[in-house]
């Protein structure tokens, strides 16, 4: 059995201004996994953390190529309702994240002979492999970074999943959700409750990857909060600015915008000096 090496390093504090313009450069896989139907949200989640994380990090050949791995889960019991115009009927149990140095090292990722031996199969004991869970390969803009290495462990996330518009220019609608994160950033009132703000854009399409096919998420807007109280003042003031309002109304042109709230769980970190563990935490179930 052969093992590809990773490529060099990557900096990755090196940014674009307009990253979906281009293939190059680090590349960020957001799954959104829904639980096979026999599985309770609970019993879902010990999985994730507890047996296929842990597995998937364990395997060097394959996890050397990932340079960052994030695990969202869905807080139980909705305990936070977004506003009525974000969806929150869909069946995610929340998000994982990870990084790989560039595109042309994906190949290298998941065509290891590992993956189909020992990762893959485990997948469809706890993830619906009906079409439910859903795929997108981004590249990230990093809006608002004041710590960079700032703890994510066990911080509140919200995800606002957006779709293109049909007939929008790729550029153009990209360009737009960029200066929709950066009129949100331009309100104190707003700024004040994040952490951190990042929107992935989606990567032009066809990609250079076989049998990949992403799921209809153009842009997901990334909004890092302390706990859940920040995130309800951050929507509650939202909901009194016109311009925020107004701005994230064009984006969408009508569209549905699709919302998770999450607490996050870093697994492994080659980016910062933040800690990074294998090993489960404590949520609430």
């Amino acid at each position: 059995m052969e093992y590809a090496n990773p490529g060099p390093w990557v900096n990755p504090e090196i940014t674009e201004e307009e990253p979906w313009t281009t293939h190059e450069g680090i590349v960020k896989f957001i799954e959104f996994p829904v639980p096979i139907p026999e599985m309770s949200p609970r019993a879902f989640h010990l999985h994730w953390q507890k047996h296929h994380s842990p597995t998937a990090m364990y395997t060097t050949p394959f996890s050397q190529f990932m340079r960052k791995y994030n695990s969202s889960h869905k807080y139980p019991d909705d305990p936070f309702k977004l506003p009525d115009r974000y969806r929150q009927d869909t069946k995610f149990e929340g998000a994982a994240e990870v990084w790989v140095n560039r595109i042309g090292e994906v190949g290298d990722w998941l065509g290891n002979p590992l993956y189909p031996e020992l990762i893959q199969p485990d997948e469809p004991r706890f993830i619906d492999q009906n079409g439910t869970a859903e795929i997108i390969v981004a590249k990230e803009e990093r809006l608002y970074e004041p710590e960079l290495d700032m703890v994510e462990n066990l911080l509140t996330k919200v995800y606002l999943l957006f779709k293109r518009p049909d007939g929008a220019d790729f550029d153009d609608w990209h360009k737009a959700a960029s200066e929709h994160g950066k009129l949100i950033l331009d309100q104190a009132s707003l700024k004040q409750h994040l952490r951190k703000l990042v929107i992935s854009h989606k990567l032009r399409e066809p990609l250079p990857i076989e049998d990949m096919e992403m799921s209809p998420i153009d842009a997901v807007f990334e909004l890092w909060f302390d706990d859940l109280d920040q995130a309800r003042a951050f929507f509650a003031d939202m909901s009194e600015c016109a311009a925020a309002l107004g701005s994230e109304s064009a984006l969408a042109n009508g569209g549905d915008i699709r919302g998770l709230v999450v607490k996050m769980r870093v697994v492994h970190d080659e980016f910062s000096f933040q800690p990074s563990t294998t090993q489960p935490m404590a949520f609430s179930w």
